[in-house]
């Protein structure tokens, strides 16, 4: 009698692992491609309210570009969407970094972190689901630039190929 009882639950446990083996395996090619797209557009638009906001306050944005990278490893393959721009404006670095992080709050923005008073001022802000940095580069030319992500990645087949390292593309601000 007391096997009988468990034979319900031992049904609906072979269930779900056949359901969830089911849904193991690559995804697929073309909702990936479309959940990148969607990535991409979410990201594009957030990045260009964040010029307005900043403009609006009296600095200016310029250079915005967008790329695609490759995550994962060989038993994990995404992509994700960053988009940067250079932020210009007047006064110590500290200042213009602070000013820009203030246009992002009066925006709903919210500072997560800050490096204000360092060599190489920066700040983190979070706004639902995506982040940035600004911060002065520690490179090549001496900018201010604003990076921009949004939370999470795409998840694509295994054999997909990395993505060109060098696919950045303008952004239209405008």
């Amino acid at each position: 009698m007391m096997r009988t009882g468990l034979l319900p639950l031992r049904l609906l446990l072979a269930l779900a692992l056949a359901m969830g083996l089911g849904s193991c395996g690559d995804p697929d090619p073309e909702q990936a491609a479309d959940d990148l797209a969607s990535m991409k557009s979410a990201v594009n638009t957030e990045l260009r309210d964040m010029a307005a906001a900043l403009t609006g306050e009296g600095l200016a944005v310029e250079r915005a570009t967008g790329r695609v990278e490759s995550e994962g490893m060989s038993t994990y393959r995404a992509e994700d969407y960053r988009a940067t721009a250079v932020v210009l404006g007047d006064g110590a670095e500290g200042e213009q970094v602070d000013r820009a992080a203030t246009a992002l709050e009066g925006a709903g923005w919210t500072r997560k972190a800050e490096g204000l008073d360092s060599t190489e001022p920066w700040v983190q802000l979070e706004r639902d689901d995506f982040r940035t940095t600004i911060g002065w580069t520690k490179v090549g030319e001496r900018e201010l630039v604003l990076s921009l992500d949004q939370e999470g990645e795409v998840e694509v087949p295994k054999d997909t190929e990395p993505v060109d390292r060098d696919n950045s593309e303008e952004i239209p601000l405008d």
